[in-house]
């Protein structure tokens, strides 16, 4: 499998847990984790970014 789309993968799964983090978290009103959430699903879309920008850089991708 090529590298770039284990980047892909990596990137996906983080922002996979952070909306699965949020959805288990729908039916307790008062202690909704808005950061968490946020947090995991925008680190996966950054890491992705850096893979693909650095893969790009190397030649790789």
């Amino acid at each position: 499998m090529p590298i770039w789309r284990r980047a892909i993968i990596i990137g996906v799964l983080f922002a996979t847990v952070g909306v699965i983090y949020g959805v288990v978290q729908y039916g307790y009103p008062n202690l909704w984790d808005f950061a968490g959430v946020t947090l995991l699903v925008v680190l996966g879309a950054a890491m992705t970014f850096t893979f693909a920008i650095l893969l790009r850089g190397s030649r790789d991708l």
